[in-house]
């Protein structure tokens, strides 16, 4: 079960009150001075190993600067491989907070240095404030330019500092997302500051708990930069809407611009959510109108982009949901995602990158977000530890070397002599032995743990792909990973599992191996028509590098043919196939496959502007030109009269 209790505010009938996120620990860190929460670490790992991440962290107080954070970073590198090599890494603690001391050291530096974001001041406040610095330097992790990322923190940070403690992951969402993007700017746009501070106000009731939201789902309501005033006014009119499907239709479709490609009338006022309420827009205006208003209420949305089977682009929205019995969360399918025009898949911006995701992938990252977030830190740690082992192995296995572990025990156990302390962690040096090498087989467990904790971390299978194209990953050990990717997620995340598949497939380097995948894969996803296709035109592609060009030719003609409802493989299938027709002097053979799949399609009603989007129009297009190229002009307009 998802660990979400306390998410819910006590704002809407019928809801109830769930768990909190919190992990509780055991302080071991020495506090720092004029800290709110004294810089104490919680570790809740082995008693033996309380001196070690003690001591980790003593360092990172004491070597300030680039230069000494960049000599500490080897250090404590050094010291992970020295406690991989022990063995104890099911026992994942440690680990994890010694990738956390790597992360600091990496940021603290950027911060201490002379970049744009340099601000020393503020990497004091971060080493004296354990929640909001580790939930930071894991979100930064996300970022294309954590400087930009940085930069933006500093600013919430000196204009509200004391709501930073208070709302961390909120303020981290702020730092580390990127505005909306959308076609029209918001007029009269919040800063981000004031947007913040929207969301803090006391005053406020919002859907959720946003000091327990994780920073992952917040971001989806720090994207928009809608002014304050459109959203005092959306949430007093949607507050009692539990359900806020049905605000997708509260505007009004603008049929003229659909049918006649006149302008939106929208375009002749503000674009503000009043002003779409009262005159319309299309898809577009309606999708932004409701995660507009479920943003506004605490609710984290997105604008959902895709195509259905005519081809046309259409837009729809999903939100953030949480059951009224606390038993399950999810993202909801979307209104305006039309069952009928088979919108098989929809992209969003991820407003961590700004780039496009599948909306499978959002969802999966949704609820994954819902993990304590000791087990999401877990993951990340582990994953990053396999990287290490990686670099560490390149050129052969290793033997484990624990002296790092000691000399740092010696340099902790000389500072804790000499100032006395006598209720600092002891050292304990009987586990420290040498018990694993640093091979192929740790980098692997360490990669299963980094599943087994957050299968949604998407790291931890781009390294799977990436290793396996070094050839560094054997075969056996991604026969496990396709096991456990196809048993955890085919059922429930299907595109995103599928999309992992077709990554990995092309890794192998046996063909036999690779069309054995495809067929096993075909076996799982083939009943959804746009992942049937997506694995035919990849294994087409194999069979085409191959040489097998005839083969090659009916495999892509296959995709078209049996997924004609996906434009998105239809038409690259018959182009492929076109291709190598036309290569092989079977020109005619194209037209008939041109005519079949025409004929399966159906002209849309829309303005030709829009309607030229369509299979419908793009294959007839194609087949008028081959025919005319055939010498054919009469068919080939009577087709063209039909566009």
């Amino acid at each position: 079960m998802l660990a979400f209790r306390g998410l819910i505010r006590r704002a809407l009938p019928a809801v109830t009150i769930l768990s909190a996120f919190a992990v509780a620990g055991v302080a071991v860190a020495a506090p720092a001075a004029g800290s709110r929460d004294g810089g104490i670490v919680k570790f809740t790992g082995p008693r033996e190993e309380q001196w070690l991440v003690r001591a980790v962290y003593d360092e990172l107080r004491l070597n300030t600067g680039p230069e000494k954070r960049g000599e500490l970073v080897k250090r404590i590198e050094s010291v992970a491989t020295a406690w991989l090599a022990t063995g104890r890494m099911e026992a994942f603690d440690a680990g994890n907070e010694l990738v956390h001391a790597m992360l600091a050291c990496k940021y603290l530096a950027e911060l201490e240095g002379k970049s744009k974001a340099a601000n020393p001041q503020l990497a004091q406040w971060l080493l004296g404030h354990e929640e909001v610095r580790r939930t930071l330097f894991r979100g930064l992790e996300d970022v294309d330019s954590p400087e930009k990322a940085l930069e933006q923190f500093a600013e919430l940070q000196a204009a509200e500092p004391e709501k930073v403690l208070e709302y961390p992951n909120l303020a981290v969402a702020f730092a580390t997302a990127k505005t909306l993007r959308h076609y029209k700017k918001q007029p009269s746009p919040a800063s981000m500051v004031e947007s913040f501070n929207y969301y803090t106000d006391s005053k406020r009731r919002f859907r959720y708990d946003l000091k327990k939201m994780p920073y992952e789902l917040s971001r989806y309501l720090a994207d928009t930069r809608l002014n304050i005033a459109e959203r005092d006014w959306a949430a007093k009119k949607y507050f009692r809407m539990v359900d806020l499907g049905p605000a997708y239709f509260h505007v009004k479709y603008d049929d003229d611009y659909y049918m006649k490609k006149v302008p939106k009338k929208i375009e002749a006022l503000d674009y503000t959510l009043p002003n779409l309420l009262k005159v319309g827009g299309v898809c577009i205006e309606q999708a932004y109108y409701a995660s507009q208003i479920a943003k506004s209420l605490g609710v984290p949305a997105a604008i959902v982009y895709g195509k259905g089977e005519s081809g046309i682009g259409h837009a729809w929205f999903t939100y953030f949901q949480l059951n009224p019995a606390g038993t399950s969360a999810s993202w909801s399918g979307g209104a305006g995602r039309y069952q009928n025009q088979l919108y098989f898949t929809g992209n969003v911006y991820n407003p961590a990158t700004g780039e496009k995701i599948m909306d499978t992938e959002l969802v999966l990252v949704g609820a994954a977000a819902l993990l304590p977030q000791k087990r999401r830190e877990q993951a990340e740690s582990a994953a990053a530890l396999a990287k290490l082992v990686s670099e560490a192995c390149r050129e052969g296995d290793k033997e484990g070397d624990v002296e790092p572990l000691k000399a740092l025990a010696a340099d902790y156990q000389a500072r804790v002599d000499k100032a006395g302390d006598s209720a600092a962690p002891k050292v304990a040096l009987e586990w420290v032995k040498p018990k694993k090498k640093l091979d192929s087989d740790m980098m692997v467990g360490l990669l299963h743990l980094a599943i087994q904790r957050n299968i949604a971390y998407g790291q931890t299978w781009r390294m799977v792909v990436s290793l396996r194209k070094e050839n560094r990953l054997s075969t056996k050990s991604l026969d496990r990973f396709f096991s456990l990717l196809i048993s955890r997620t085919a059922a429930a995340y299907p595109e995103q599992s599928c999309q992992m598949i077709l990554d990995l497939v092309p890794t192998l380097e046996e063909p036999g191996k690779r069309e054995m995948a495809y067929k096993k894969s075909l076996a799982v996803y083939g009943r959804r028509p746009d992942l049937k296709g997506k694995i035919l035109l990849a294994l087409g592609d194999d069979v085409r590098e191959r040489g097998q060009t005839a083969r090659a030719i009916r495999i892509y003609q296959t995709a078209a043919m049996e997924c004609v409802i996906v434009p998105d493989v239809v038409l690259p299938a018959a182009s492929k196939a076109e291709e190598l027709l036309v290569a092989n002097n079977k020109k005619a053979e194209a037209m008939r496959m041109y005519q079949a799949l025409f004929a399966k399609t159906t002209r849309s009603d829309a303005a030709a502007e829009i309607r030229r989007e369509t299979s419908n129009y793009k294959l007839g297009a194609r087949l008028a030109e081959l025919l005319k190229q055939a010498g054919n002009t009469a068919a080939a307009q009577q087709i063209e009269s039909s566009l």
